[in-house]
């Protein structure tokens, strides 16, 4: 088959001072056959402009300016439909891609046979110079194009929309979309992971992640990652709905039971005062989603028997037990006197 060509989705809000970077990224591919839908999610700095200005340049972009801010998600929504080419993309405005990286996915693609979705490895840059390549990613080395049903270890891969590519008609078919919400990540990669027929895996970074905490969703604090179990709720609810599923269902409540305590247990996203009005909503959500039969072994399930019973005193009391412990398995002279 011809390589294919790509819709590369980017959805732009008050990033002026990242932009041209991700752009340049994208328009300096080696590989050339793509598209770039740039939505301008009703930017208020010289975003619009900007991203006017490189249209006129460069007859790929193509700009959407929206009336409204309506979110990273349904930006990407707005994008999607205005995609025409075989195969779907996202790049954040704030990221880049890694030189090559559209080669190296149309090469993937081509040898493969047109998969549903293929998955690739990124790197987070920080703004010291580093460059860390995401250490979860390498489970992509093995080089078969498999359902996500014979490699369950996906769904551990952060679930992000930007370390993919997607044949458009797959998405389209199965009527994938963006919610509202700050974990919107969350109810499409799992449902995405989940459908795909085949799925190849591309053990090389393409994707640059930036870490920006005045813009990550870890500098927020508070109940605004209540969120993350709305989000939760939407998967279980498609799950739900395909029963031709089930199976998944032992996997996501794995991915629910460590990803629901690992927000909890960051004081940085939940503060004291929030913490036990989280805990009691993880409770609820726990009890919705867990059967009685699927319990995590060890101090995972320990957490999970808290929390679904509402105890959040004995939580506390058991984190602070596990402090006390890694404390002391420190060697005596790293100790703090």
């Amino acid at each position: 088959m011809e390589q294919p060509a790509f819709s590369i989705v980017v959805p732009v809000h008050n990033v002026a001072d990242f932009l041209a970077e991700c752009l340049d990224s994208i328009l300096s591919q080696s590989y050339r056959d793509f598209e770039v839908i740039a939505v301008d999610d009703a930017s208020t700095d010289a975003s619009a402009d900007l991203l006017d200005r490189y249209a006129q340049r460069d007859a790929r972009i193509r700009v959407i300016h929206l009336d409204r801010n309506v979110g990273l998600g349904l930006a990407r929504d707005a994008g999607m439909e205005r995609a025409g080419a075989p195969y779907l993309l996202f790049v954040d405005s704030d990221d880049t891609l890694a030189p090559d990286a559209l080669r190296s996915v149309a090469d993937r693609i081509a040898e493969t046979g047109e998969p549903d979705v293929v998955m690739f490895g990124f790197a987070r840059t920080y703004p010291d110079g580093r460059v860390v390549p995401d250490e979860r990613s390498a489970r992509l080395a093995p080089p078969a194009c498999l359902p996500a049903g014979d490699r369950p270890e996906l769904l551990e891969i952060l679930p992000t929309a930007w370390n993919k590519a997607y044949r458009r008609d797959f998405v389209t078919a199965h009527g994938f979309r963006f919610p509202t919400g700050v974990y919107e990540d969350v109810p499409w990669s799992y449902p995405v992971l989940m459908t795909a027929a085949r799925i190849a895996t591309l053990d090389r970074v393409c994707y640059l992640y930036r870490q920006r905490l005045s813009a990550n969703l870890l500098s927020r604090s508070g109940l605004v990652h209540l969120d993350l179990l709305a989000q939760y709720d939407r998967v279980f609810g498609y799950l739900d709905a395909h029963p031709e599923l089930e199976s998944w269902r032992r996997p996501l409540v794995d991915r629910i039971t460590r990803h629901v305590p690992t927000v909890l247990e960051a004081a940085e996203r939940i503060p004291r005062a929030d913490r036990r009005a989280f805990f009691h909503a993880a409770s609820e959500s726990f009890r919705r989603h867990r059967p009685a039969e699927i319990m995590p072994a060890g101090s995972a399930g320990l957490k999970v028997r808290l929390i679904e019973r509402d105890r959040y005193a004995a939580f506390r009391a058991a984190q602070l037990a596990n402090r006390v412990r890694r404390w002391l398995r420190r060697p005596r002279r790293s100790r703090p006197r």
